[in-house]
């Protein structure tokens, strides 16, 4: 308890060391024989506050002489006024009191009506400076209020929306009668008041449902002070009173809610803290920070932390994070963090991160990132990444789309989609380029319409590719097709089609019934095809066919696998004839079910090896093939 006592009563001198008083402040004034009034004006114009007496008090029409250089306004004040008088700081307000004058209580009353057109004033403020109590006029205008003062008159302000603030002051009845004031000058406005959907804090669900609608409206009435500390239960109980909406404070202790004009300091609530306009400084709250204007520093909250403008610094909360303007600094939340505007710096959110603008920096997210315009770094999450432009990498456990250009490359374990890619699109799944890919592809599923580089997958498509496209079926429309009639002993005849690239391509067959014994076949393979000279190839393939050695199907495997070197010699622009060696291999388990004897006779009486595993015999021998094919 010593050691609490001790900081709160260090925390207290540091406040009021930092919030200067109104009669420490320096004035330069100057002029002879002048009215006391007219002097005491000078000196509180100079020192920009406000000064607040009882002219029957003072002897406002005696002429003196002021002669104060760089001087604190105590002891201006201390020459001018009589030895009597004492005085009280209210946030701007000086208020000069006669110290022999007993504290009596006024009921005040009067109406505030429009000067031009003498209508009533409802929700007008109406404030007395000296006790900081205030309330709001009723439909009619009119208002009852209750202080208590030393002076023979009170001062009071009356202050509304639109309209210039009026000060008055009642006498001792309190009877203030109608008072008149005049509407501010508005100028037409081409623009919309606010490009937000909310344009003030007082318009989110939760200040609405804990910040009463009169504070609301004084707060709005009244020009701010700035208070060096405050304590709230609520914000219907503060130390600041009912004009606590309208007052900046240095140093503000919330327990359930809190609610001011403003933060210039440090900030801390066991509820919500909520401020109208700027917060420069710590805001650290249980539940949530809520800033109507612009935040500079360091946001904490145990759920969400929301500002209607820009922010620069730190955000950090249990759930979600919200800026609707722009953010320069860091976001880091459990559930979701959102800039309406853009963002240079980095988002980490366990859900979601969001952007509407650009993003000049990172984000990392365990579900999703959108940024709806560019991110000029990377994107990293455990489901999605989408953005317009990425000119860094993008990193997903699901699917990475960008809508144009991305320059790092796609990492993704389902889905890469872009426009036009530079460092490769890699995926589980399938990458999908609708213009150009530069570092290739690889994924189950490949699409291009330009690859500089190769393809890898087990389907790939392209429109151009300049490397190898490895697969089990790939195809580029602008890339290696060749159609051939190959003739081999086993086989007399067989219609295969080559597609992909001379690097890689995939061979596709028919081998039709042209034999007595009504054998048939399909095939599948792979081939390279190296240049040797202007118009001479060297043909390498590796294919497998399943052969039916009679017209009709054979329930067994009867599988001949080649492997041949051919010459091939382009004796025009499209037509090929090929010749080579080739070594052939036969798995078959066809036998006969009564004899068990293997019954295919695809393979030579004595083939260079032959052995039988289990079911299966495996020969080898060797052979010839010969082609004639036609480039389109």
């Amino acid at each position: 308890m010593r050691r609490g006592g001790a900081a709160l009563a260090l925390m207290l001198v540091l406040c009021g060391a930092h919030s200067q008083s109104l009669l420490q402040r320096h004035v330069t004034v100057h002029a002879e024989r002048v009215r006391l009034a007219t002097a005491l004006s000078l000196v509180a114009k100079d020192g920009g506050f406000r000064l607040s007496y009882n002219a029957a008090a003072i002897p406002v029409d005696s002429l003196v002489n002021v002669n104060a250089g760089d001087t604190r306004v105590e002891e201006v004040l201390r020459a001018l006024i009589p030895a009597r008088m004492a005085w009280k700081e209210s946030g701007s307000h000086l208020i000069l009191i006669d110290a022999r004058a007993a504290r009596r209580k006024v009921r005040i009353a009067g109406r505030v009506v429009d000067a031009a057109s003498g209508e009533a004033i409802a929700k007008a403020t109406v404030y007395a400076v000296e006790e900081r109590q205030a309330v709001s006029t009723s439909a009619d205008g009119g208002f009852m209020l209750e202080a208590s003062t030393e002076q023979a008159r009170v001062a009071v302000m009356v202050a509304r929306a639109t309209y210039h603030d009026t000060l008055v002051y009642a006498g001792p009845d309190g009877a203030l009668g109608t008072i008149a004031l005049q509407r501010r000058g508005v100028l037409e406005r081409i623009d919309p008041r606010c490009e937000l959907e909310r344009c003030e804090v007082e318009e989110i669900g939760m200040a609405r449902l804990l910040v009463p609608t009169d504070r609301m409206q004084q707060a709005a009435n009244i020009e701010g002070e700035r208070r060096g500390i405050q304590a709230s239960l609520w914000p219907a109980i503060s130390t600041n009173g009912p004009v606590n909406g309208a007052m900046i404070n240095r140093y503000s202790f919330n327990l359930l809610a809190g609610y001011a004009r403003g933060l210039e300091g440090v900030e801390l609530g066991v509820g919500a803290n909520i401020e109208r306009n700027d917060v420069i400084g710590l805001q650290v709250a249980g539940m949530a920070n809520l800033v109507g204007g612009d935040a500079k520093g360091l946001q904490i909250a145990g759920f969400h932390n929301h500002v209607m403008r820009s922010a620069r610094g730190v955000q950090i909360a249990g759930f979600g994070n919200t800026v609707w303007d722009t953010l320069t600094g860091a976001q880091i939340a459990g559930g979701v963090n959102a800039v309406r505007g853009g963002m240079t710096g980095t988002q980490i959110a366990g859900a979601l991160n969001l952007a509407t603008r650009d993003v000049n920096g990172v984000q990392v997210s365990g579900a999703v990132n959108v940024t709806v315009r560019d991110v000029n770094k990377t994107q990293v999450a455990g489901a999605l990444n989408y953005g317009r432009h990425v000119r860094g990498t993008q990193f997903a456990g699901g699917a990475n789309v960008a809508l144009g250009r991305v320059g790092g490359g796609q990492i993704a374990g389902a889905l890469n989609y872009a426009r036009d890619v530079t460092g490769g699109q890699v995926a589980a799944g399938m990458n999908l380029a609708v213009d150009t890919v530069r570092g290739g592809q690889v994924g189950v599923f490949n699409l291009a319409r330009v690859v500089q580089g190769g393809q890898v997958g087990i389907v790939n498509f392209s429109d151009t590719i300049s490397g190898a496209s490895v697969g089990i079926l790939s195809f580029a429309w602008r890339g290696y097709h060749r159609l051939d009639a190959v003739g081999t002993p086993e086989l007399p005849l067989s219609i295969q089609l080559r597609t992909g690239t001379r690097a890689f391509h995939n061979i596709i067959g028919y081998s039709p019934s042209v034999r007595a014994d009504g054998r048939w076949g399909f095939l599948y393979g792979f081939g390279f095809e190296p240049r040797v000279g202007e118009k001479r190839f060297i043909d390498i393939d590796l294919t497998a066919e399943q052969v039916v050695e009679q017209r009709e199907w054979v329930d067994a495997v009867n599988i001949l696998g080649r492997f041949s070197i051919r010459y091939s010699l382009v004796s025009t622009r499209r037509f090929a004839l090929t010749l080579g060696p080739v070594i052939n291999v036969l798995t078959s388990d066809w036998r006969d079910p009564e004899s068990g004897a293997h019954l295919s006779a695809l393979s030579p009486a004595e083939p260079w090896s032959a052995w039988v595993i289990g079911d299966t015999r495996v020969s080898l021998w060797p052979g010839a093939i010969a082609a004639a094919g036609l480039r389109f």
